[in-house]
């Protein structure tokens, strides 16, 4: 590690300032956000800097003036002063056991924030001592700033545990109440999450925040963009980048491997933090976000409901269905959204509608992964031996080699969650297993000619498949040929392996190819 960086996935501001070499200035976008609003709501996936950004907001409002020397907002108008602040992390804690632990989570919260302004809370309920608390503080302090972090957090640890989620719900919904009674006492609330908040009932009974989550403005307050990549960490780039040549390989592989993360329609992109300062603390390329766990609600959601996942790339979504999170209906795609394994490509005026995939080969890599140890039965170190295999053959062009290994994994591959018997629910397994593998492969590539059924990328060999269902593989070939599918990558001085591959429905498994 060529600098101190805050790799644990460290969320802290005053931390990140006083013991930590960068902090990457979200300044501007938090000045603008609470000069002009009185109540935000954001929603991003886990482990994208949410907190970061709550605690940030809590040093502001608590005054601490000097932590900001250096920084976009000390040039900004601000009156500094200091405000009471209530900050509450709701995933401090695991509910399902019941509403007794959300009580016991929310009254410590209230009960130390009590103490810490010399207030003695009364006897009721967490509504009760909310309300206490929020109007004392005013009278004592003046207006309070109010903090909910993953409001979400024991809705969705109980997702599969439908009685205890309701109880939970109606004793959130009693509390949140309390920022529409008591809104005459409060200077400002930030409250952040997964789930999208305008179609979360939950929050019925009080004054709507302003929503930002698919708001281009502030696409980037939470995430690295490319520009914010270059400035802040350029002495780890330029270290770096002598292992692969020039610098230009270097990023071109960190954007494809981190970037691709995108919250409204034609926004910028960003990477993952906790991806890139891990990355940046080695220097290796390794799924880091997936190490920090596949959130246990969608786990849950697909063990319970199954999934058709060979319909998930290039799936297109109304805006109203981002935010679909009701007790009786919610589904996988959006689920997987707010989640961070499928981010925004692209928007169609036409139709109106947001079009997601899997933001880059980290992402990728690591569903794959999760889906694997749902229905392959491989043994870890014999997919390290078929990793080598595969490695060797991209790195060479060896069409043959490379394929007589997929076909050998494809043996073990149990297709427990594909529902439909087609040419796509063998492209899905196919992609999956170099994905799962940390090869970058696209499956379902458009261009301008028509769509290619997969694309794979290693350095400098890019290898175009065209993939039949137990047709004459000379027809897949030749339907390269004709659509010239390779043509987008001619200029790149890229070398190019056309691949027509045939699969059998009977026999489950590639049986013939032939490559040109």
């Amino acid at each position: 590690m060529l600098r101190k960086l805050p790799l644990s996935g460290v969320q802290d501001f005053t931390k990140i300032r006083t013991e930590y070499a960068v902090y990457i200035d979200k300044t501007a976008y938090i000045h603008n956000l609470i000069s002009n609003y009185n109540s935000v709501f954001l929603s991003r996936p886990r482990r994208f800097g949410k907190s970061l950004t709550c605690s940030t907001i809590k040093a502001i409002f608590e005054n601490k003036k000097d932590l900001f020397k250096g920084l976009a907002i000390e040039a900004l108008p601000w009156e500094w002063k200091e405000y009471p602040v209530i900050h509450l992390d709701m995933s401090a804690e695991n509910c399902v056991p019941g509403k007794d632990r959300l009580i016991e989570l929310v009254n410590r919260y209230l009960k130390s924030h009590a103490e810490n302004y010399g207030i003695t809370l009364p006897d009721g309920n967490l509504s009760t001592k909310f309300e206490y608390l929020i109007q004392m503080l005013f009278k004592t302090k003046g207006k309070v700033v109010i903090i909910i972090d993953e409001y979400d957090c024991p809705l969705l640890d109980t997702i599969d545990y439908p009685e205890v989620k309701k109880e939970i719900k109606e004793e959130l919904r009693g509390f949140y109440k309390v920022l529409k009674a008591c809104d005459q006492y409060i200077q400002f609330v930030f409250i952040t999450g997964i789930t999208k908040f305008s179609q979360v009932s939950l929050f019925s009974g009080m004054n709507q925040p302003k929503d930002i989550s698919l708001s281009a403005e502030y696409s980037a307050l939470c995430g690295i963009t490319q520009e914010e990549l270059e400035n802040y960490f350029d002495l780890e780039i330029n270290e770096y980048s002598k292992n692969f040549g020039e610098k230009k390989i270097y990023l071109d592989k960190l954007k494809n491997f981190y970037n691709g993360y995108r919250f409204a329609r034609n926004a910028i992109s960003v990477y993952n933090p906790v991806s890139i300062l891990n990355h940046f603390g080695d220097g290796d390329f390794r799924v880091y976000w997936a190490e920090t766990g596949t959130p246990s609600f969608l786990a849950n959601y697909i063990d319970k409901n199954g999934a058709d996942l060979a319909d998930i790339e290039n799936m297109e979504l109304p805006i109203e269905a981002f935010g679909k999170y009701n007790d009786d209906e919610i589904t996988l795609v959006p689920l997987m959204y707010q989640a961070g394994y499928l981010t925004i490509k692209d928007y169609s005026e036409l139709s109106l509608k947001y079009k997601l995939n899997y933001p880059n080969v980290e992402v990728r890599s690591s569903f794959a992964n999760f889906l694997s140890n749902q229905y392959t039965g491989l043994a870890v170190l014999k997919k390290e031996s078929y990793m080598n295999k595969l490695f060797n053959s991209l790195l060479n062009g060896d069409v043959d080699a490379f394929m007589e290994t997929i076909k050998i994994y494809m043996q073990s591959v149990k297709f427990d969650l594909i529902t439909k018997i087609t040419e796509y629910y063998f492209e899905f397994a196919f992609a999956n297993i170099l994905n799962m593998m940390g090869f970058n492969c696209e499956i379902e590539v458009h261009s301008a000619v028509g769509s290619v059924d997969a694309i794979i990328k290693f350095q400098k060999n890019v290898f175009v498949i065209e993939a039949k269902l137990d047709k004459p593989v000379e027809e897949a070939l030749r339907q390269i040929e004709e659509k010239k599918y390779y043509v987008p990558y001619l200029e790149k001085g890229c070398n190019i392996f056309k691949i027509g591959v045939v699969f059998g429905e009977k026999e489950r498994n590639v049986v013939k190819w032939l490559a040109a």
